[in-house]
């Protein structure tokens, strides 16, 4: 498994760059990084996580297909705070389902990491700046929760992770002060 835990933080790391970077076959690499850490996860009994990969799998689609259009970014379908207070509610709902019926050691950490997952995906995928902040507490707490389940390589992607939502986040503000001022 440690082999399979290295080469799916790598194409996750490689994705992040490539996704900063506003180059679209990062969707690729996220296809395949997530596609491996369903199997990883699911091992170590963190199961909303394994299904969050397998959704980040199908997300990746998305946003191939998506980055594919145009080079714009779409307005969020819903407010951010409401998107928020939506993933809140959904992770206290997956929390108490696993605490109730499965062996999962960290149910209320795992299904906020699936929950928010899916949000700072999709609006990855809708280019919204907004999904670096996200990135950076679910890695942050993505930290935590890999150590304590022992998926040493995975804390540490995570902690690089973090990181790298701070550089995103100040190089897509970057890309939006350069647009405006090409539109004045």
């Amino acid at each position: 498994m440690f082999a399979l835990e290295v080469l799916s933080a790598l194409l996750n790391l490689s994705f992040v760059v490539l996704l900063a970077l506003r180059i679209r076959w990062a969707w690729v690499l996220g296809f395949f990084g997530s596609s491996l850490a369903v199997i990883l996860l699911f091992d170590s009994k963190l199961y909303a996580e394994s299904l969050l990969n397998t959704s980040y799998a199908f997300l990746a689609v998305y946003g191939w297909l998506t980055w594919g259009r145009s080079e714009s970014a779409s307005e969020p379908i819903i407010s951010r705070p409401l998107a928020l207070l939506l993933t809140l509610i959904l992770a206290a709902a997956i929390a108490w389902l696993m605490a109730r019926h499965t062996d999962n050691p960290r149910p209320f950490a795992d299904a906020l990491m699936f929950s928010g997952g899916i949000l700072g995906t999709l609006w990855q995928a809708q280019r919204d700046r907004w999904n670096w902040p996200l990135w950076l507490v679910l890695n942050g707490i993505g930290v935590w929760l890999y150590a304590d389940r022992g998926l040493w390589v995975y804390a540490i992607y995570s902690g690089l992770m973090a990181s790298l939502a701070c550089w995103g986040w100040f190089r897509w503000g970057a890309e939006v002060k350069a647009s405006k001022a090409t539109e004045k």
